[in-house]
């Protein structure tokens, strides 16, 4: 397997994490299961004409190569190839918005077909990193193409944005949410219509989701065997009954079902 991945230039990093890039030739064709982190995710598949992948309530989805996964709240599968190449940009939570150009909440829970958002320029973007030698070149491509196709001005309005950092930091914490709506001096309502707007998630939503990352995290760095009262404890659960609940619920699994794919983010999970 290859993989790369680049920070962004200083203009697009209030927006993107990183840009990434894999490739990979699989023995077998074995399919994953993706969990919510909270983001978005443009992905650019270089091999194949149509991808599919499939919904928690295993709707299957048939999708053009330029495709758009939008904010999560359950997991969802991807069907591999053998011979896999994709790209792509792993926005910061909130910031996709400004490179889409309508609310996030239209696309919780679902992948769509960027030509239905770009038209024409999303299959003109794949055509030109398709002719390009190098991955640096490809990653320089994705960025001019972004800041050329941001809806201006380039910004996420300040409540979301303080909104993301708090709930980000402070995701063990019971009373986070409301704590925020007293700090931001706008309404309660119109607040949580600018961060599903943006974000595409309620915020007590996006805090759970937050805190459920956490869970993956702690997991994963893990050495020994996992206590379980001990991460739940950790991470803000009113008891394991609550945490467990909460792990199904995004993942569509019993914590104790958890395996990541080898090599792979642990938000990638072996089906």
């Amino acid at each position: 397997m290859i993989v790369h991945t680049c920070k962004p230039h200083r203009i697009l990093s209030p927006f993107v994490e990183y840009f990434w890039y894999m490739e990979n030739q699989n023995i077998t064709c074995q399919n994953e299961r993706t969990l919510p982190d909270g983001s978005v995710d443009l992905i650019i598949d270089l091999n194949a004409e149509k991808v599919h992948m499939a919904t928690a309530l295993n709707e299957t989805l048939r999708l053009n190569n330029v495709f758009v996964c939008g904010p999560h709240s359950s997991h969802f599968v991807i069907y591999n190839s053998l011979e896999t190449r994709v790209i792509g940009v792993h926005f910061k939570p909130g910031g996709a918005y400004p490179f889409l150009g309508y609310p996030l909440d239209q696309l919780h829970n679902a992948i769509q077909s960027m030509d239905a958002i770009w038209g024409h320029l999303a299959k003109n973007l794949r055509e030109d990193l398709l002719e390009l030698p190098t991955v640096e070149q490809m990653f320089h491509v994705l960025t001019d193409r972004l800041l050329q196709l941001a809806v201006k001005p380039l910004d996420i309005h300040p409540a979301v944005q303080f909104a993301i950092e708090h709930l980000g930091k402070n995701s063990t914490r019971t009373d986070h949410v409301r704590h925020v709506v007293d700090q931001i001096g706008i309404s309660h309502r119109r607040f949580i219509e600018l961060f599903k707007r943006e974000t595409g998630y309620t915020p007590k939503r996006y805090s759970r989701i937050r805190r459920f990352q956490e869970v993956l995290r702690k997991m994963n760095e893990r050495q020994t065997m996992i206590d379980w009262t001990d991460i739940a404890f950790n991470c803000g659960y009113y008891d394991q009954s609550h945490f467990i609940k909460d792990f199904c619920s995004f993942s569509g699994l019993n914590p104790t079902d958890y395996e990541t794919i080898p090599g792979r983010h642990y938000n990638h999970v072996q089906l």
